[in-house]
């Protein structure tokens, strides 16, 4: 297999500005198809941007006529994403999803035991994993062995726009799973507490985990304040990692706060372009080739289970 022959099902102005463009930079990506949910012409638009072919408004129609390999469904939880994943999956596609993967875990669950089943790979949008500059500053201070990480999610988002699920399952999911991706091991207990910020709703959740390896995870998130910040926080055996995503990481060594080391974040992205810089094309392009080298892709729908399950403890207090 020389290429990855791809259908994609969504039309949303994300999957426009991150997947469609990062997929078609990738060479050994190709798309064959594109599917929408009801408007022909917005599915034209991407085809014909993208040079697609084929053309539905029907999955399943896709899934039968198309010869493919994998699919990107891009979509939100709440359009019915666990059953469209399950046939995806069912017909023998590989399959990456965005973040939330889902809007339980039990509906995660479901969506695992499907792919089990299937023996089909899988992937979840956590791009923060695939950014370069937080990559590098996780690099770094791995080298001298990782001992606590702070996640932060800030926003200013009062109304509660998302009745199905709460900001922390629907945005600040992603620190969430970074968390335990900078520990890197698994949870092992946790404390958290949530309040409702200015609102008459949940839209504050505070965490510390305790990670099986020693490492203490704290995680940081509000959706009142004044700006959006998704920070990191990064300290070793005489190091320590200052991460903001969207400017640099700020790396101090030995106890030497006067010559910290500097990473731009576009610097290093070598673009600040946005599908470069956030490691949207990294992590389409890891999809891709992962499958064609036919490793396992990361993270796929069990790692994310434990994303989800970290996600409902907190909500509920760290039981």
């Amino acid at each position: 297999m020389n290429k990855l022959k791809i259908g994609f099902i969504g039309t949303g102005s994300f999957a426009r500005r991150a997947h469609y463009p990062s997929l078609a930079r990738i060479e050994q990506a190709e798309l064959v198809a594109v599917c929408g949910r009801s408007r022909i012409e917005r599915v034209n638009e991407i085809a014909e941007q993208f040079n697609v072919k084929h053309r539905y408004l029907d999955y399943h129609k896709m899934l039968a006529e198309v010869e493919m390999d994998a699919v990107f469904a891009i979509m939100r939880p709440t359009k019915g994403l666990t059953q469209i994943a399950c046939d995806i999956l069912a017909a023998g596609k590989h399959l990456f999803i965005e973040k939330p993967p889902a809007m339980t875990v039990e509906e995660m669950k479901i969506m695992v035991d499907t792919a089990r089943r299937s023996g089909r790979a899988t992937m979840v949008g956590f791009n923060r994993r695939h950014i370069p500059v937080l990559v590098e500053a996780k690099r770094q201070v791995d080298e001298r062995g990782v001992g606590a990480v702070v996640a932060t999610f800030y926003k200013h988002e009062l109304k509660n726009d998302w009745s199905e699920g709460s900001k922390l399952l629907s945005n600040g999911i992603h620190s969430v799973d970074a968390l335990r991706w900078l520990a890197g091991s698994e949870v092992k207990e946790i404390v958290s507490a949530t309040s409702k910020a200015f609102t008459d709703h949940d839209n504050a959740w505070y965490a510390m985990v305790r990670f099986e390896n020693g490492v203490v995870g704290t995680l940081l998130t509000n959706y009142s304040m004044g700006c959006r910040a998704n920070t990191f926080e990064l300290h070793g055996n005489e190091i320590s990692a200052f991460v903001n995503l969207d400017e640099s990481a700020v790396i101090y060594r030995d106890g030497k706060m006067s010559t910290p080391t500097v990473i731009d974040a576009k610097a290093i992205a070598g673009s600040d372009e946005f599908i470069e810089h956030y490691g949207l094309r990294n992590q389409a392009r890891h999809f891709v080739e992962s499958i064609l080298a036919g490793r396992k892709p990361m993270p796929d729908f069990e790692d994310a289970l434990k994303t989800m399950m970290l996600v409902e403890r907190i909500e509920k207090g760290g039981m």
